[in-house]
């Protein structure tokens, strides 16, 4: 009986030592779950940032035609007269000023009656004011005294009516004036108006001189329209010319234009005002159909067209371009065009790019040439191509040499 106790007191005992070990176990902190080391892809650690290939898509057909770029207008300033240069603004590539003096000829022979014809104006002017004085005054001046003097003036007074009277009756005749009358009469207030005006016809021939010297004196001046670049230079200080000879071309350098001779059946298909993608200078931009010619070369059967070229471009007349003209139905160069999402483009800028992941897991920045955009697709005209990986959400400060995967454990 009393082993049968001792049997149920240990096993109370230990039941007791198992529930105290149970409750200490479980109040102690349980060990966090730490994450697997990142597994190994094709010899790299998972990337920390998504990427995603470059894939194909349909794009719109599009024929690669090479054209030139030129200026939209060019100036070109010519002698109007003969003379020695005397002043040349700089050399091919200055810019000069809108209203400023490009090139200038010699005027010494010209200075001499310049200032003859002035001597001639301020003679001109105190003959006109003379004259005006001299009507003002046969108008309202005070009269002169007459001949013979008071007694003579009573006379004419007295006698000239009684004779104006009588002049019916002796046959008629113009009627008789007094001195005092002649002075203000029609004949001598219209002399004196004769004689102003004859001075005012001569101050306008004199003033014509002047202009006349003043436009040959413009005509040795050759003035640049508006803010320019000197493109050609024909003359130099020191050179004889003559009317009609070229002195320089001048042109704005922020109004340049790509021509390209396209066919015929791709040309009816533009329209003013339609974007191209062109390449010139290394730059890849948007141009505007500005100018289509109306008619067709008879022997290669393009027609002309004109792109207007962004500012700021660095181009210059004379360089090469490539425009991608459109082909409607297919057939062309860029049927299919690499194609990345929407999200894998970025913006430096005003550029387009995207990161492309080399073998090492270091990104490339990469300036981008768009294409088309179809759902979430984007196509890639020049900058990547098919196959290639890159940075499906590129982060704002990512840059080119930047790793996309985190340190080797």
């Amino acid at each position: 009986m009393l082993s049968s106790l001792l049997k149920a007191f240990a096993f109370f005992l230990a039941a007791v030592a198992g529930g105290l070990m149970v409750l200490w176990l479980g109040g102690r902190p349980q060990p966090r779950e730490v994450a697997p080391p990142a597994a190994v892809t094709d010899g790299f650690y998972t990337p920390q940032a998504p990427v995603v290939e470059v894939t194909e898509m349909p794009s719109a057909s599009r024929y690669k035609l090479g054209g030139y770029v030129e200026a939209r207008d060019v100036i070109h300033l010519t002698a109007q007269q003969p003379g020695r240069i005397t002043y040349v603004a700089g050399e091919e590539g200055d810019q000069v000023a809108a209203n400023s003096v490009v090139v200038a000829l010699d005027d010494d022979a010209l200075r001499p009656k310049y200032r003859s014809a002035w001597a001639g104006m301020a003679s001109q002017m105190a003959a006109q004011e003379n004259a005006q004085t001299q009507l003002y005054h046969s108008l309202y001046g005070k009269q002169k005294p007459t001949l013979g003097g008071p007694a003579y003036q009573a006379y004419e007074r007295m006698t000239t009516p009684f004779y104006n009277m009588m002049q019916p009756f002796m046959g008629g005749g113009p009627p008789m004036q007094t001195q005092e009358q002649a002075q203000r009469g029609y004949p001598a207030i219209n002399n004196a108006r004769a004689a102003y005006e004859r001075e005012m016809a001569n101050l306008a021939v004199q003033q014509g001189r002047i202009d006349s010297l003043d436009q040959v004196l413009r005509d040795r001046r050759a003035v640049a329209p508006y803010n320019s670049v000197i493109v050609k230079r024909y003359v130099r200080v020191g050179d004889i010319v003559q009317p009609g000879q070229p002195l320089v071309d001048l042109t704005n350098p922020n109004q340049l234009d790509l021509r390209v001779e396209i066919p015929a059946d791709l040309a009816i298909h533009l329209r003013i005002g339609e974007a191209l993608p062109v390449s010139v200078a290394n730059s890849n931009v948007w141009a505007v159909v500005s100018q289509i010619f109306p008619t067709a070369n008879a022997v290669d059967h393009t027609v002309t067209v004109k792109a207007s070229l962004p500012p700021g471009v660095p181009a210059a007349p004379g360089m090469y371009g490539v425009a991608w003209v459109p082909q409607p139905g297919g057939g062309g160069e860029s049927a299919t065009a690499p194609a990345v999402p929407n999200t894998a483009i970025a913006y430096r800028g005003s550029l387009p790019v995207a990161f492309v992941v080399n073998g090492d897991g270091k990104v490339e920045m990469r300036i981008l040439r768009l294409g088309e955009v179809s759902g979430g697709r984007t196509a890639v005209l020049s900058g990547l191509q098919a196959g290639e990986r890159v940075v499906a959400h590129p982060a704002s400060d990512l840059k080119s040499g930047d790793s996309i995967f985190g340190p080797r454990r």
